[in-house]
């Protein structure tokens, strides 16, 4: 599962080289000004989530790549057994990142309250 990690100027997704592989990028890095805020979502799966290129799709197990649905992008990293937190970004080239996480109420929170930080 990739690991979220938050720093006092960026959010970092750290991706191991087998989700770097099935998710055709590199880990990634969204300077916290650019981190509008994030919210649990279990409605980001599947079908829900577009058109993939490039990625990995097989359904009910993994969602990982960019993908793209009414004009959006947005990066995604879901598997099996994980829950969707959504993050939504401004001025960067995906529109939103999904990333499936243990407890994603309790991720989502914490990267919001990263963000009301001084």
């Amino acid at each position: 599962m990739p690991r979220i990690e938050l720093t006092d100027r960026e959010l970092l997704i750290h991706l191991s080289f087998w989700e770097a592989l099935a998710a055709f990028h590199k880990s990634v890095r969204i300077p916290l000004a650019n981190v509008r805020g994030a919210t649990d979502d279990e409605g980001f799966q599947g079908s829900a989530l577009g058109l993939r290129a490039p990625g990995t799709g097989i359904p009910g197990v993994i969602s990982a790549g960019t993908y793209h649905r009414g004009g959006e992008k947005q990066f995604v990293f879901v598997t099996r057994g994980t829950h969707p937190v959504v993050i939504e970004l401004a001025g960067e080239r995906w529109d939103r990142i999904v990333m499936g996480v243990a407890d994603a109420r309790a991720t989502a929170a914490h990267i919001n309250a990263a963000l009301k930080k001084p």
